[in-house]
């Protein structure tokens, strides 16, 4: 679980790269300086606000779902059902962003700090998850 959530971490924050102009991607107008780096330690705050409150609550969460699904339990119930819908939920929103936004100036201020805020977050909640003891 730790890892699969800072994989994703890192992806999210990849992904956010080119709405904040840091990274080229052909049909993604990024923000330009300065409000690249607004948006940025926007983000920032946003996941480590988030990472260190409601991740770490999720992280405690997902690994007593772990240890009380046994050492037996195969690899695909390390995810509890609520965590799989929630996951689904956070993709359907991620696209719909990226898909129904017309405004690119919003969308890249949307995106910029969402996506890297919450990689951040999940960065943060998959190192938590390794030190957090089970309910």
């Amino acid at each position: 679980m730790c890892v699969v959530w800072f994989a994703v971490g890192l992806m999210l924050i990849w992904r956010g790269l080119p709405y904040l102009g840091l990274r080229d991607v052909e049909g993604v107008t990024g923000l330009l300086p300065p409000n690249t780096w607004y948006a940025l330690a926007a983000a920032v705050v946003l996941g480590i606000g988030k990472g260190m409150s409601a991740l770490k609550k999720g992280a405690r969460r997902a690994v007593t779902h772990i240890v009380k699904s046994g050492e037996t339990a195969p690899f695909w119930s390390v995810f509890s059902p609520f965590m799989i819908l929630l996951v689904g939920i956070m993709v359907g929103a991620g696209l719909a962003l990226r898909l129904g936004l017309d405004d690119s100036a919003m969308k890249s201020w949307i995106i910029g700090i969402l996506y890297p805020g919450v990689g951040v977050a999940l960065m943060i909640g998959g190192l938590l998850a390794r030190k957090v003891d089970p309910l």
